[in-house]
């Protein structure tokens, strides 16, 4: 089953994502890992793509299978073409998102769809031992 989710283009949509994320992958081992990541492509969308403007919208999706999570974050593209790794400047604040990416994900790419439209994916996968090993019956704790 999948999770889809249309979020304003602003900065604050990175946590909500995150949210979506840890309600899709309740359970799964690498949710920490797909949280960072869809954090990071989300953010990459709002600030480098037409979806930052006024009235912009990232989706994301979710999808999970037996060992495999796929993460695609889709955007209203811009003129910067697809998204790929670059060095990141030691004194920049910015710069890091894909190689984050890059070290977390099992795969990752990224499609355009000329200025209009443009879509950056990772896959995440995880043995039967990781997953065996975040199964747990005992009731979760609940915040205050």
């Amino acid at each position: 089953m999948p999770w889809i989710a249309r979020f304003p283009g602003v900065p604050e949509s990175a946590g909500a994502a995150r949210n979506l994320v840890r309600e899709a992958l309740d359970g799964h081992p690498r949710v920490a890992d797909a949280e960072l990541i869809v954090s990071e492509l989300v953010t990459n969308s709002v600030l480098h793509s037409r979806s930052g403007r006024p009235g912009g919208s990232v989706w994301v999706e979710i999808r999970r299978s037996s060992g495999t999570v796929l993460i695609d974050v889709a955007d209203e593209g811009g003129q910067g073409g697809v998204p790929g790794l670059r060095a990141p400047d030691e004194a920049a604040d910015f710069g890091r998102g894909l190689t984050l990416v890059d070290a977390l994900a099992d795969s990752w790419g990224a499609h355009n769809d000329g200025d209009d439209y443009r879509s950056v994916w990772a896959q995440l996968t995880s043995t039967a031992e990781e997953q065996a090993s975040t199964t747990n019956d005992s009731p979760v704790p609940q915040g205050v």
